[in-house]
């Protein structure tokens, strides 16, 4: 076959296929055949057609004609011969695991070998098939089982991903939440605050601005940037147009705005956007009992490695939690000063005061677990650390094995490994290292 031929799909008269049921056919999924031997080709694809009409076969007579299509066309399944004259089946699998990697790869030869079928399932093929007898009847099968795998690991990475972004999101409020209430001085908690948002968010600036007394103005109150950008005036219009759009609307919500938005908002600040070398920025209200306090802004800076930031649904949420938590330090902050200046003369307001301090030992006795926590967290696997909590709980590797519903050789495995990870020679250690990092 000529390397540089178009394509070849499915014939209808090869496939037994009337030429006017063809024609209507939808064909969900490609597979591309890289078989040399042309009379293999025709009966592998005759055999995929007549059994599964929804496939659209292509085929490929060589490995580089093979790898130059799928760099053109995204393939469902790829059926690969081992012996190619241009290319080992293993040479070839490890290529096409590197170009198609979500593509399962379905190895087909004439040797019959357990050496050779472990070499091309160690380098990415997904299965085996070798062609004894009418091995084309089973490769269609084949082919729809490797794919429906495919679909569910992909689905599982997917929900993985989703569960490792939402722990990622926990884990950064956690963050967020001991910083800010480690402190009563309104002063600190707004530069913890800043930072934090500058650094967590990766944002070009970070600033957050509070309604003052007596105007009822939005003002800024800490503002942080990175790259030595230019920080932004007191006297933009930014924050006061974002006050007068809250109080217009009635609604207390955040706001996402880029450089070339077109809404009614965006084109009256586009000149403050441009001044500031602004691409896109967010902006998130302060509420206290419902009330409106201020604001969070956090943008990204034209010529940045942000610069064409989008700010998402997850940061969104993330930054309303956020600003609600700042809401309650800020308001906690504000009391805890007019208790301090009235406790000499007032007792109650200082059993007040004496509840705050309360509140920020707790504060720090809770920094002091979480960050205990997310270490041995970052250490452990969440099976090791299920199994710690059970090992300081006093049982034995079979009590935990039933408790785990998992086998007492596993158990005795994670075991071995939490000595070796934690360097703890001895069960008892083990049961006082989860005592000392509140796992017990």
């Amino acid at each position: 076959m000529d390397e540089h031929s178009a394509p070849t799909n499915i014939n209808t008269a090869d496939s037994g296929e009337p030429a006017e049921l063809a024609h209507h056919i939808h064909r969900e999924r490609r597979v591309l055949l890289i078989e040399p031997v042309d009379k293999e080709m025709q009966l592998i694809r005759k055999a995929i057609v007549s059994q599964s009409p929804l496939y659209d076969v292509d085929t490929a007579g060589s490995a580089r004609e093979a790898l130059a299509r799928i760099k053109a066309i995204p393939y469902d399944v790829l059926v690969v011969d081992n012996d190619l004259p241009d290319s080992s089946g293993v040479e070839l699998v490890t290529r096409l695991v590197a170009e198609a990697p979500n593509s399962p790869i379905i190895v087909i030869t004439s040797v019959d070998s357990p050496e050779l079928a472990l070499k091309l399932l160690t380098v990415g093929a997904s299965d085996y098939l070798p062609k004894i007898g009418e091995y084309q009847k089973f490769l269609p099968r084949m082919i729809t089982t490797n794919l429906q795998r495919a679909i569910i690991i992909e689905n599982l990475k997917e929900m993985y991903d989703r569960v490792e972004k939402s722990s990622r999101d926990e884990a950064l409020f956690n963050r967020f939440v001991v910083n800010i209430h480690g402190s009563l001085d309104q002063a600190d908690i707004l530069e913890r605050a800043t930072q934090s948002l500058l650094t967590e968010f990766e944002a070009s600036r970070a600033l957050i601005c509070l309604i003052g007394d007596p105007d009822n103005s939005m003002r800024i109150v800490r503002q942080m940037t990175s790259d030595s950008l230019a920080p932004i005036s007191d006297k933009s219009s930014l924050f006061s147009k974002y006050h007068d759009l809250l109080l217009d609307v009635g609604e207390r919500r955040p706001l996402m705005v880029m450089q070339d938005d077109t809404f009614a908002f965006a084109k009256d600040v586009r000149l403050e956007l441009i001044n500031y070398k602004i691409s896109s920025m967010v902006m998130v209200p302060l509420v206290y009992r419902g009330r409106l306090m201020g604001l969070l802004h956090l943008d990204a800076h034209v010529g940045t490695k942000h610069d064409a930031r989008m700010w998402t649904v997850r940061d969104i949420t993330l930054l309303s939690r956020i600003a609600n938590q700042l809401s309650i330090a800020l308001s906690q902050a504000k009391l805890y000063q007019i208790v301090e200046a009235q406790s000499t003369s007032i007792s109650k307001l200082t059993d007040l005061c004496s509840q705050l301090t309360q509140v920020v030992h707790s504060t720090k006795e809770l920094t002091e677990r979480t960050e205990s926590r997310e270490k041995v967290r970052i250490k452990l696997s969440t099976r090791e650390i299920e199994v710690l909590k059970q090992v300081a709980l006093g049982l034995s590797n079979k009590e935990i094995a039933e408790e785990l519903h998992i086998t007492e050789g596993t158990t005795e495995v994670h075991v071995s490994r939490l000595r070796k990870k934690l360097n703890l020679s001895t069960r008892a250690a083990l049961v006082r290292y989860a005592y000392e990092n509140h796992l017990s």
